[in-house]
């Protein structure tokens, strides 16, 4: 099979090498996978500039080695199964959830972390992947590879976000920060479940594409700095229910000065972006937590049962994913110049069959 690895990446350089290794076999409980389609996001990017260093420490706290296949998202076939596999059948369209072990009830760090998908363990960046069977879920029957390929991270993370923490609910407002791929697929979640919509980003043509997508407010951060106070003047001094933060640290503070009372504040993103220091925090408004009784949920991608759920979801409403540009297998580096250049607004997919 054709795959791409990680490489040394010294100097915080992408260093993608494509290789041809042995087709896989399954092993007991586990599936082969025909991986149709992958995609970028910017843990993978990041993923890919950290330098090797060869230290052996414990898997979350290590820099993947050179011959790691990357990439965290995927869309295909299930190609063979090994023994024991009951949950899927050969020739079923299948996604992979982000952590395998992540199947349902509360989420544990120890005992889950650890098997991630194009970090601790081999992703998708390949003509086949090797998965725990329990790990897959079918992809409906509308979606293409491509748009199935877009919603395990990026989908599935506001999803859990708006619906199994937030609770948003119909005629509330959900901020969304910035255009990345967790916000508008965040958008167009919080349409499904009947919410009033605020976007923001610095590029007036990304925020018309938003508008498009059913935004009924934008907000240009360049333009108004303050954007905190935009919110509040769209919102007659309320502030916004949920607000789904998949910036920063730094924007937290901003985040209280534009939440309602009894809003709740998610956080997502949290891997540090390698090569860069960020300002130190302050919480000025702290007080505001309390006055305003906010709350603050820090969380990950969601379990099989949360996509399953998504998913279903997904089938009533017909949701369309957004993609911007779509690469063939032999242009994986072009895809990464492109994602890193900013201009995308959407999900940037690998095709690899």
């Amino acid at each position: 099979m054709r795959a791409w690895e990680l490489g040394e990446r010294q100097g915080g350089t992408v260093t993608l090498r494509r290789v041809e290794r042995p087709d896989l076999v399954a092993g007991p409980g586990q599936v082969v996978m025909k991986v149709y389609a992958t995609g970028l996001g910017a843990r993978d990017v990041n993923i890919m500039k950290t330098p090797w260093t060869g230290q052996k420490l414990k898997p979350w706290q290590n820099p993947p080695p050179p011959e790691r296949i990357p990439l965290q998202d995927s869309s295909g076939t299930v190609l063979s199964v090994g023994a024991g596999v009951t949950h899927v059948e050969v020739g079923e369209r299948v996604i992979a959830t982000h952590y395998p072990r992540f199947l349902d009830g509360s989420w544990d760090f120890d005992t889950m972390a650890h098997d991630d998908f194009g970090d601790c363990m081999d992703g998708f960046l390949a003509e086949q992947a090797l998965v725990p069977a329990d790990a897959l879920v079918r992809i409906p029957d509308y979606l293409t590879h491509e748009q199935a390929s877009t919603l395990q991270s990026s989908g599935l993370t506001p999803w859990r976000g708006l619906v199994d923490e937030a609770r948003t609910r119909t005629g509330e407002t959900v901020l969304l920060l910035g255009t990345g791929n967790v916000s508008v697929f965040g958008l167009q979640i919080a349409k499904m479940l009947g919410a009033r919509t605020v976007i923001t980003s610095s590029d007036d043509a990304k925020l018309a594409r938003m508008r498009e997508l059913g935004a009924d407010v934008t907000i240009n951060y360049k333009h108004s700095p303050d954007w905190h106070a935009e919110v509040m003047a769209a919102t007659d001094g309320r502030g916004a229910d949920v607000i789904l933060n998949s910036i920063g640290l730094a924007e937290l503070e901003k985040c209280l000065l534009a939440a309602a009372s009894n809003g709740r504040i998610l956080y997502v993103g949290a891997r540090p972006v390698q090569g860069t220091s960020a300002a130190p925090i302050t919480l000025a408004q702290l007080p505001s937590l309390v006055a305003r009784c906010i709350s603050i949920k820090g969380y990950t991608v969601g379990s099989r049962r949360m996509f399953e759920e998504f998913l279903r979801a997904c089938e009533q409403h017909r949701l369309q994913p957004c993609i911007d540009r779509v690469f063939g297998f032999d242009d994986v580096l072009d895809a990464v110049r492109y994602y890193e250049s900013g201009a995308k607004l959407g999900k940037v997919v690998i095709r690899i069959a």
